[in-house]
């Protein structure tokens, strides 16, 4: 289940370890909850997700899309090893964006 909490005045979701199409439905739930508060600046804390499918990747995609629409952003923070290779390879690390970690990425809307 993601978990929502404020980092400043940006919003953050911890994922759980898997973002597959087994759970992308709880996580976008979470994500359209920050869509409907206002102007959307969310982080997406990938620090506890261990396995990524296409629905994962396509869920964050979305997400990304729908903030752009509403104004705001997204930014990926800590992802592990095996979620950064798969950002990388796929390319979304450059068009989503990916800190390190949590504090770096909220950082990255005061820029």
């Amino acid at each position: 289940m993601p978990k929502h909490y404020q980092q400043g005045c940006i919003d953050v979701i911890a994922l759980d370890e898997r973002l597959t199409g087994d759970n992308v439905h709880e996580v976008h739930a979470a994500l359209t909850g920050i869509l409907q508060a206002g102007l959307p600046q969310a982080v997406i804390d990938l620090r506890g997700v261990r396995f990524i499918d296409s629905a994962g990747l396509e869920c964050l995609c979305d997400f990304h899309t729908a903030c752009r629409k509403h104004g705001g952003e997204m930014r990926l923070a800590a992802p592990g090893r095996v979620v950064r290779d798969v950002l990388r390879i796929t390319g979304l690390d450059a068009q989503l964006g990916v800190s390190d970690d949590v504090i770096a990425a909220a950082g990255e809307f005061a820029q």
